[in-house]
C-alpha cells in the first residue's frame, strides 16, 4: 500500500491582490481562490467576490481541524 503523504498543520490563509492562498506549515501552496471585487469583471472573468473567497479558502485551511476530529472521534 502507497503511504500517504501528510501535509503539515496549521494550514493558513494569505491574501494576494487578486486571491487567497491556503499553505500548510512548510509554507507549501495548496489551494489557490481567485476573486474578482468589480461586479462587471466579475461576470466577465467568472470570478467569485473576495468575501466568499476569502470564506472559502478559510474552510479550506480547516480541513487539517476536520481530519484530526474526525481521528479523535475514531478512538473512542
Amino acid at each position: 500500500m502507497a503511504e500517504v503523504e501528510r501535509l503539515k498543520a496549521p494550514w493558513i490563509v494569505a491574501e494576494h491582490p487578486e486571491s487567497f492562498v491556503v499553505e500548510d506549515a512548510s509554507g507549501q501552496h495548496l489551494a489557490y481562490v481567485y476573486f474578482e471585487d468589480e461586479p462587471g469583471r466579475r461576470r466577465a472573468t467568472k470570478r467569485i467576490s473576495k468575501e466568499m473567497a476569502r470564506r472559502l479558502a478559510n474552510r479550506i485551511a480547516r480541513i487539517p481541524d476536520l481530519d484530526t476530529n474526525k481521528e479523535e472521534g475514531s478512538n473512542g
